[in-house]
């Protein structure tokens, strides 16, 4: 299993701003700039397993924070595809950083995200309005299936990922009611899977159980969602596939 994990580490950066900015004194749009000046001098700052934050800028009328990325890992077509839950992700984690957005309102400034992929170069972007902004501080800016999508974008965005010997993720997917975990296997690996079909739920269900609490929430967005959770492996070279699931009320009940 495996998650985008850069929410806490820029929640920090996020706190650490919001704390200058309310210690300065002067006008908005000083105590702002003032704020990003500080900021500056730390970066680049390492926010995930995945990226770092570069820096910085303010011209006035909107604040552009810019990351480097690890694009060999993290793809940013998922991203790119998908430009509205995209921003609907990022406003909801905003949302929680109500000093920083109130500052950013009081200084008349729209807020910029811009991503550059650290070896191919590419890079996308996305821009959030005051009046977004000022609607993310009112409160949920994403439904319980929304939430879910993000969840299997990100997965998405970390694929193809080789788990073990012989067993790769390929995608995560919404069929129905059920979401999948889709990995394709070696004949061997195969095998040994739908021979110990039983053992292997067993062991997936207490992996799902140890899990960290950033993690769970992570998942509980398909119980929310009033989906199943699945796991399909199947093997290329003949075409063959087993799978499994886990029932919401399981999915509870193993995430608590």
């Amino acid at each position: 299993m495996y998650y985008f994990k850069s929410k806490m580490s820029a929640a920090a950066t996020m706190v650490w701003l919001t704390l200058m900015l309310t210690m300065l004194t002067g006008c908005a749009k000083s105590k702002l700039r003032s704020g990003i000046d500080e900021l500056n001098k730390s970066c680049p700052i390492q926010i995930s397993m995945f990226g770092r934050l570069m820096g910085a800028d303010y011209d006035g009328d909107c604040v552009t924070m810019r990351y480097e990325m690890d694009d060999r890992v993290l793809k940013f077509e998922g991203f790119r595809d998908n430009a509205e839950l995209s921003k609907k992700m990022v406003l909801d984690y905003n949302k929680n950083q109500k000093e920083f957005v109130s500052a950013l309102l009081d200084a008349g400034a729209s807020l910029k995200f811009v991503y550059e992929g650290r070896f191919s170069g590419e890079s996308f972007s996305m821009e959030i309005s005051r009046d977004e902004l000022r609607q993310a501080l009112q409160g949920e800016v994403m439904s319980a299936q929304e939430k879910m999508e993000i969840s299997i974008m990100i997965a998405n965005a970390q694929t193809p990922m080789q788990l073990a010997e012989g067993i790769t993720m390929t995608a995560m997917q919404q069929e129905g009611d059920c979401v999948y975990y889709i990995y394709e296997v070696t004949p061997e690996a195969f095998a040994n899977i739908e021979s110990n079909l039983n053992e292997v739920k067993d062991n997936v269900r207490y992996m799902l159980g140890q899990l960290g609490e950033v993690e769970k929430n992570d998942l509980r967005n398909i119980p929310n969602a009033n989906k199943n959770l699945g796991y399909r492996y199947t093997c290329p070279d003949t075409g063959q596939s087993v799978e499994f699931f886990f029932t919401q009320s399981q999915l509870i009940d193993i995430l608590r």
